[in-house]
């Protein structure tokens, strides 16, 4: 692993790979216009084949009490220390360019993605939860939900790698059914090279394994 968090070293420019990005959020609530921002971010990157290339996440400060601790676990104090967004989005955008991004309830993450700087390579999405009615059956749409009829095991829910790690199985689930998703994937490898943002830029900050810390710990700095 590098000080950037990369699990294993890949390419330099992820961008000019062609496959697709699993991505999950956890945030401070529910929507960016009202204030709320992404306090944990993971992405699971995938060749065409579905086949895990490499793996990034991070805690980030949001610069605002983090939120339900009960559902994502995350505390101020976690926070505190970590990287604030734009100090991470070097790593985010060059595993998202030329990619088709992948996400259960994909409107809910691309409301986050798409105010952040340079998202404009942001361009073809897939939802595993809207893609969940042809798949499988069942009326539940959950991540837990469709992971238990796909038989995926899926623990310490609510954890950014463990979530984004869940709907890479799903997504190769489906892809065993057959679908093929070839104009998604020659769309996105259409979109301008990845090329670094010019921020200063910060190493990843991990979950501590146990998961959540003392929830009476100091606020995240606020700048």
């Amino acid at each position: 692993m590098t000080s950037s968090g990369l699990e294993p070293a890949g390419a330099t420019r992820l961008s000019s790979q062609e496959g697709y990005v699993v991505v999950d959020l956890e945030t401070t609530g529910f929507s960016p216009a009202k204030g709320d921002r992404i306090c944990e971010i993971a992405l699971v990157s995938l060749d065409s084949a579905g086949e895990t290339v490499d793996e990034w996440h991070s805690l980030i400060n949001p610069r605002r009490r983090t939120g339900a601790v009960h559902v994502h676990g995350i505390t101020d104090a976690m926070v505190a220390d970590a990287p604030v967004i734009e100090e991470v989005l070097d790593e985010v955008w060059r595993r998202v360019a030329g990619r088709v991004l992948v996400a259960h309830n994909t409107s809910f993450d691309l409301r986050f993605l798409r105010v952040l700087p340079g998202s404009h390579w942001l361009t073809e999405s897939l939802c595993t939860q809207r893609l969940a009615s042809g798949l499988i059956p069942g009326e539940k749409r959950t991540l837990a939900a469709c992971c238990e009829r796909a038989g995926i095991p899926l623990s310490g829910a609510h954890a950014a790698l463990v979530d984004a790690r869940a709907t890479a199985e799903l997504f190769r689930f489906y892809m065993t059914r057959g679908v093929s998703w070839r104009r998604e994937l020659d769309r996105a490898a259409q979109a301008p090279g990845w090329h670094p943002s010019g921020l200063p830029q910060r190493p990843a900050v991990r979950r501590r394994p146990g998961g959540v810390l003392d929830p009476g710990g100091a606020p995240p700095r606020l700048w």
